[in-house]
């Protein structure tokens, strides 16, 4: 079909502060990473998940696709935040062609927006759920930002086949590189959001959006010691020049991935109460700030519970000559949602 045709897919995951593109190719049953890279936004050009500077945002997708060199056609984006509601529904057995209705008549009172003003979509997940009720997963969004986010890739020159959720992305490249009949929690810790999902067996069970992220971090970092935001996020990551962390910069650190488990373990806690025998066996942490020292440790001590960093390139190959285990060390804790939209394209 040729290199860039069907064969392979595009996901690209808008986040406020980066833009990051995957790119998968599939041959049978597997899959190799093609292209995939991070492109930081400006400050404020995303706020709260609105997209405030439309240009700057166009521009970074296009300067990413550019340097990437990417051809292809197939986009599968993604949204996350409050104007997303992802909510399980029982519903009274109820026809197929009457579905719809009834769907929209029980979304009401879970929708803090005017209805007319939504999009949604809704997936069955079991016809006879409890009390032989109907099991439908409901997902909405306002319309206006899947318009801006769609606007902004069309702007960028790129063609939109399906918007998702990050949580369900983050479900797909689970779901690839590990056993998904085991019961587990998928942290993303990004920029400005703690985005968790407890899935097994294929169906998402509970899924919350936090506003804590590694932003916090770097601003606490750019207080306690003057710097510039981009002077401390440098550090944050990387350390001075000598590639050791000030004991501030530790210490401050330390605190905030003491904050991302007690987070972690306040929305299992609600989950488990509400889901009186359902368990969860361990924890996969992604995102930007996945990479914090210790955090894994102490997210495990506070949860109780296996925790590790997930790897979505246990099941997924890749050129050696393109990419070396460095760089695909660095970027598994960010590579997750883009990965898991590239691979919900080759489920359409």
């Amino acid at each position: 079909m040729g290199w860039f045709g069907p064969s392979t897919q595009i996901g690209v995951n808008i986040g406020t502060s980066s833009v990051k593109i995957a790119e998968l190719k599939k041959s049978g049953k597997s899959y190799q990473l093609v292209h995939f890279g991070i492109a930081q936004l400006p400050d404020e050009a995303i706020v709260n998940r609105e997209i405030v500077n439309h240009m700057a945002v166009v521009d970074t997708i296009r300067g990413l696709v550019s340097q990437l060199k990417i051809k292809g056609q197939s986009i599968t984006t993604s949204l996350s935040g409050p104007a997303v509601i992802v909510k399980k529904l029982l519903l009274e057995q109820t026809p197929i062609n009457e579905l719809e209705d009834a769907i929209l008549w029980e979304a009401e009172q879970y929708i803090p927006f005017d209805i007319n003003e939504v999009v949604f979509d809704y997936q069955i997940l079991n016809k006879s759920g409890p009390e032989g009720k109907m099991e439908v997963l409901l997902v909405a969004c306002k319309r206006s930002m899947v318009d801006n986010y769609v606007a902004v890739l069309k702007d960028a020159g790129l063609n939109i086949s399906c918007v998702d959720v990050d949580h369900f992305a983050l479900q797909n490249t689970f779901e690839l590189n590990y056993p998904p009949e085991t019961p587990a929690a998928l942290v993303d810790i990004g920029a400005s959001s703690l985005k968790l999902v407890i899935c097994a067996g294929g169906v998402p069970l509970f899924s919350r959006d936090s506003a804590v992220g590694g932003k916090t971090l770097t601003t606490e970092i750019q207080r306690h010691l003057n710097l510039s935001y981009q002077e401390a996020e440098i550090l944050k990551i990387d350390g001075n020049t000598q590639g050791q962390l000030p004991q501030e910069v530790t210490d401050l650190t330390h605190v905030m991935a003491e904050n991302f488990a007690s987070e972690i373990k306040r929305s299992l806690d609600f989950f488990i109460a509400s889901n009186l025998g359902t368990t969860v066996s361990y924890i996969l942490l992604g995102g930007g700030s996945s990479r914090l020292p210790q955090l894994p440790k102490l997210v495990e001590d506070a949860c109780g519970l296996p925790t590790q960093v997930l790897n979505p390139f246990q099941k997924i190959s890749y050129d050696s000559k393109i990419f070396n285990e460095d760089y695909i060390q660095g970027i598994a804790g960010t590579a997750s949602i883009p990965i898991g939209l590239a691979l919900r394209g080759f489920a359409k």
